[in-house]
């Protein structure tokens, strides 16, 4: 299925390329040149830790195709349906628990290319799994996306069972879930075994993994960071985004994350055979919003979709058809407060500037590496567009459609997750 996935994705690209040479034939119509287009509500109006507004515009091309060619590996997204009737440092505008914005979620992460969510779990009673078990539905709508479970280290220190310890707690826990989930044909399974993972669970205390396992032998355990692959009865670990503290100069934030990020994958493609690796790509970080980051906040510089880009050539680099790597987590789908998000898109900061000469145009773009193609639209009657032609990034020169007079916008189409940008009107006389 990826690779069948991965041949219509490469013939899409070849066909939206193809009228580099010339007007698109069709003329297909559009009413808005950068229409809202994710999950994110119309009334989240972007917040100060950088993330987009929910009424963004967004590159839904798909996701894999910022992975290495060949690549059979599945992209899943880091999953938080904790936004309910409390109040949190981000106001996003939904509930976790309501059944229509989960479609709408799914809809978004499919529309995306994404394979599944890794979901961000506190435990049996708590809000999460109440409203996870009131989106199960709807993402049986989706039947090719998988999902899977991160017992999260406050599933112990705010859910733990009466009486217990780490060890009885993610009995507990395990207990509810195989329950629960694993019967779901949708459930993640890796060679047939379940798959669980856990976030942070070494700094709440020392599980007792020979226990667990002895309890529950089938589990494929994926521990967090490079460090998790040393665990008894480890199947393997995930790498996670390392901001810096926000007075540290940015350049040095960046470099402190992706010498981590080096690191992990060179450990972890020298594991045994058979080992998981999870591999993990995210935009920037910055914690002002979080209740527990505001007296220290973290920070790593999005730097115009760069970070977000950097994250997927650090996996090129170490992977390839030959040497697959697993899966690779969103990091993070919705977690605002953290400014983590990608549910709205990342930031461009792309501008376009387009100059009519004579029966062409001299474009300039700025970030064109965060840019997958250019679109040029003519202006109809009645609110409506034109596609005149699809070019790629680096095209400094388009030629008008049968040389006429009229009005015309150029679109920059995002790089997968990265923000449309749409030029002012360019009048042609």
């Amino acid at each position: 299925m990826r690779a069948l996935r991965r041949i219509v994705a490469v013939a899409l690209g070849a066909l939206a390329l193809s009228a580099v040479y010339g007007h698109c034939q069709g003329g297909e119509r559009v009413m808005a040149l950068a229409p809202a287009n994710t999950s994110g509500s119309p009334d989240f109006k972007g917040s100060s830790n950088g993330l987009l507004a929910g009424t963004a515009s967004i590159s839904k091309i798909d996701v894999h195709t910022l992975l290495y060619p060949g690549s059979t590996t599945q992209v899943l997204a880091h999953y938080l349906p904790w936004w309910g009737p409390d109040p949190r440092g981000v106001n996003v505008g939904y509930r976790s628990d309501d059944p229509r914005q989960a479609f709408r979620t799914f809809a978004d992460m499919r529309s995306r290319g994404i394979d599944g969510v890794i979901v961000d779990w506190y435990g049996a009673g708590h809000f999460v799994d109440t409203a996870w078990q009131a989106s199960l539905p709807e993402l049986a709508k989706f039947p090719g996306m998988t999902f899977s479970i991160m017992i999260d280290s406050g599933s112990f220190k705010f859910n733990a069972c009466r009486g217990c310890d780490l060890t009885e707690t993610i009995l507990h826990n395990l207990a509810y879930i195989s329950r629960e989930y694993f019967t779901s044909s949708q459930y993640l399974r890796y060679d047939g075994h379940p798959v669980v993972s856990e976030f942070g669970m070494d700094a709440v205390g020392k599980a007792d993994w020979a226990r667990i396992h002895a309890a529950y032998p089938d589990i494929y355990w994926i521990h967090t960071l490079a460090q998790g692959f040393d665990l008894p009865y480890s199947k393997g670990a995930y790498v996670w985004a390392q901001p810096s503290p926000r007075a540290a100069p940015q350049a040095a934030g960046i470099r402190r994350d992706l010498l981590y990020r080096e690191r992990f994958y060179d450990i972890a493609r020298n594991q045994p055979p058979g080992t998981i690796a999870v591999g993990g790509v995210w935009s920037g970080f910055d914690d002002t919003k979080a209740s527990w980051g505001a007296a220290a906040p973290r920070f790593l510089a999005p730097s115009c979709g760069r970070t977000w880009l950097d994250t997927f050539k650090t996996i090129n680099e170490r992977y390839n058809v030959r040497r697959q790597l697993p899966f690779v987590q969103l990091i993070t789908w919705n977690d605002y407060e953290e400014g983590s998000a990608l549910e709205t898109g990342i930031a461009s900061c792309t501008a376009i500037d387009a100059q009519p000469v004579g029966s062409s145009l001299t474009v300039r773009i700025t970030h064109p590496e965060t840019v997958d193609h250019l679109e040029l639209y003519e202006q109809l009657g009645g609110g409506a567009f034109a596609l005149a032609g699809r070019y790629p990034a680096d095209t400094t020169s388009i030629s008008l459609p049968g040389a006429r007079a009229g009005t015309y916008f150029i679109k920059a189409v995002g790089k997968p997750f990265i923000q449309n940008v749409v030029s002012t009107a360019i009048v042609v006389r």
